[in-house]
């Protein structure tokens, strides 16, 4: 399947799950805000969301993974998907396995979103499309396939050190046709929750 936009990726209407891998404040909740509007825009379905600060129009949250393994026919964002499955315990591992059988088989597709070192071999290998926007290298973990993807890119974005993407840009790899292709991720200035922030030092 061509990606010229980031929405493509959701074109099939067959349940997937899909990453969203980048450093600390490189975008990565920008492209779920963005992904959930044109999702809006082209179809009508129900979304639901976990882990992010800013509003949504008509998604629905989703707090817990008994409540994800309920869920039928639905769009699913996750950022820092990393805390909600608790991937740091490998004990873990057996029962991510079957929710996320569940998810898929009930007619889902699954958006995962978080840091590079996040990605390890076991989610890595259930990915059919991963956008990569600013990675450092070192922080992928070694022998992951989200580690490989990143490395294989042969484009003047892959240095030495960095996957550097334009903050407007992401790299989209999509598994089934061994592609990449560089779709546009607008800056969506309401939704940037460090706006809100107050200043950490004031000017006398």
């Amino acid at each position: 399947m061509s990606i010229k936009n980031a929405v493509d990726v959701f074109g099939d209407n067959m349940p997937k799950v899909v990453g969203i891998v980048a450093d600390p404040h490189q975008g990565k909740s920008n492209t779920i805000y963005f992904l959930i509007e044109e999702i809006q825009r082209r179809w009508s379905t129900t979304i639901f969301t976990y882990g992010l600060r800013g509003e949504t129009r008509n998604t629905q949250k989703v707090s817990s993974v008994e409540q994800l393994e309920t869920l039928r026919n639905s769009v699913i964002f996750i950022d820092e998907f990393y805390t909600l499955f608790e991937m740091d315990n490998r004990k873990k591992t057996p029962l991510i396995e079957k929710t996320l059988r569940r998810i898929f088989w009930s007619n889902n597709m699954l958006v995962l979103c978080g840091l590079p070192q996040n990605f390890n071999k076991f989610i890595s290998g259930k990915l059919s499309h991963i956008f990569f926007k600013q990675c450092t290298l070192v922080d992928f973990i070694n022998g992951s396939r989200v580690k490989n993807v990143a490395l294989s890119y042969r484009e003047d974005e892959l240095g030495s050190a960095m996957l550097c993407i334009p903050k407007d840009k992401a790299l989209v790899y999509e598994a089934e046709s061994l592609t990449y292709s560089m779709v546009h991720i607008p800056y969506l200035k309401q939704q940037d929750m460090k706006l809100l922030n107050p200043p950490i030092m004031e000017k006398r």
